[in-house]
């Protein structure tokens, strides 16, 4: 099995014809890697397009199936009539090898993420959260139909999200992650109701992104274009998901934003911009916009926010269980979940509160 270094990935790209040789003869390209789960390569050049390599380290069955998922994303969307549109928000595809789990991309030169860009700013920007909503409609479609038709779609398995799954999460001959955020939710029967009976509303008809976050919406050197990246766990199922996604986005970074040794609400130097009435007209503006273009009702606007409402509380719940290292339960973790039971348990009050009903 071939394995990408820095000294044989040029070759590799010029027989694969990925790359211009007068690149490699001039010299006229900078080339750096990173490692992380993958092997990740970028190629760039000033006239020509860069190029994004990734190569799996470990080739075990699991982390085959997300970077195969990631290709088959970025092949369908450019090649199918269905995601023409989204086709203009994603990075240029051109090739996977399956022998070698090489998945090779367009590489966008001088970017920056929503993440960087908010924090740099200390803003929240309503022209981003307009231009995430065009993006998440174009691929928020009713595919059931397609989903017969299309091999490519079959690819993808319809899961629910392990989250979601809360009910099973801490019995013993489960395999899936246990820590002491899933111990604590156990300990508030109520809340593990709340979580199922959301996870009874699931529905599986849209290709959903499944892992919408700022770190993955990349801002363009214009500083306008945004492009959505990183399409591992995409599949087929509610896009409400990807909503909540964004929305937990922006209410993760205000529970997080405290510092995580003291109990007390102190601000962590440099989140002072952070607060509940920052965000809230951020997620109204997105939310309108969104609603518009997916064309709701006012019934349907009701239910959907109600929904996508939920879905962010256990979302946040997720990202309590990613960010709390260690068995004991981190200051964080304790008012995300606190606030998460608050949201769930009184929704619809919330959302008119929010101005979103």
């Amino acid at each position: 099995m071939i394995r990408l270094t820095k000294k044989n990935i040029t070759h590799y790209l010029l027989d694969k014809g990925l790359m211009n040789p007068e690149l490699l003869i001039n010299g006229d390209y900078t080339l750096t890697q990173s490692m992380s789960r993958n092997s990740i390569f970028r190629i760039q050049h000033q006239n020509h397009t860069g190029l994004f390599v990734k190569q799996l380290i470990n080739q075990d069955q699991t982390n085959s199936y997300l970077m195969q998922k990631d290709a088959t994303c970025h092949f369908f969307i450019h090649e199918s009539e269905l995601y023409k549109e989204t086709s203009k928000y994603i990075p240029k595809y051109y090739g996977y090898d399956i022998e070698h789990n090489i998945l090779v991309t367009e590489y966008f030169i001088g970017t920056r993420n929503i993440h960087e860009d908010t924090f740099d700013h200390r803003r929240f920007s309503e022209l981003h959260v307009k231009k995430i909503a065009q993006i998440l409609n174009s691929y928020h479609i009713d595919i059931r139909k397609e989903i017969k038709e299309h091999p490519s779609l079959q690819f993808f398995s319809g899961m629910l999200p392990w989250i979601l799954n809360m009910n099973n999460l801490n019995k013993p001959q489960n395999k899936g992650p246990v820590n002491s955020v899933v111990t604590e939710i156990h300990k508030h029967s109520d809340l593990v109701k709340k979580i199922d009976s959301i996870a009874s509303k699931w529905e599986k008809y849209s290709l959903i992104h499944g892992d919408i976050k700022w770190m993955n919406f990349i801002l363009l050197s214009n500083k306008e274009d945004i492009k959505l990246i990183d399409w591992e766990i995409a599949d087929i199922g509610d896009p409400l998901w990807d909503v909540a996604g964004l929305f937990q986005s922006y209410l993760s970074s205000w529970a997080l934003s405290f510092d995580n040794q003291k109990t007390s609400h102190q601000k962590v130097a440099g989140t002072e911009f952070i607060h509940i009435n920052a965000i809230i007209p951020i997620l109204k503006c997105f939310w309108e916009e969104y609603s518009k273009l997916q064309g709701f009702s006012e019934k349907e606007n009701d239910e959907k926010i109600i929904k996508t409402l939920e879905y962010s509380a256990v979302r946040m719940i997720q990202t309590a269980f990613e960010n709390n290292v260690g068995r004991e339960l981190s200051s964080n973790s304790v008012r995300a979940i606190q606030f998460c039971d608050h949201l769930l348990t009184n929704t619809k009050s919330i959302a008119k509160d929010w101005n979103l009903l």
